[in-house]
């Protein structure tokens, strides 16, 4: 005693459910391809402005330029004191 009736058509979910994933992939394809096409990098074109434009920054200070420097020195002197911690660790190796 079976209750549960018996369909004479078969069923169509799993044919739609196909139709429908192939469409979002078609349709993601789609998008991808004219996002890529989009963000293509191109130059701008000429403008009329002058080669030296007004806006450019002041040059460096003395103080600001001496503070560099200071900060090259402490770098080099710490470049320095690691290449002598390397030659003794060699020598302790050897």
């Amino acid at each position: 005693m079976n209750n549960f009736p018996i369909a004479d058509k078969p069923s169509r979910g799993p044919m739609l459910g196909t139709i429908i994933i192939v469409l979002l992939i078609i349709i993601g394809g789609i998008y991808i391809v004219s996002s890529r096409r989009g963000g293509e990098i191109t130059t701008p074109p000429p403008t009329d402005q002058p080669e030296n434009p007004t806006n450019v920054a002041p040059a460096a200070s003395a103080d600001t330029q001496a503070a560099a420097l200071t900060g090259l020195d402490a770098v080099q002197n710490d470049l320095t004191a690691g290449e002598a911690d390397l030659k003794s660790l060699e020598t302790e190796i050897k």
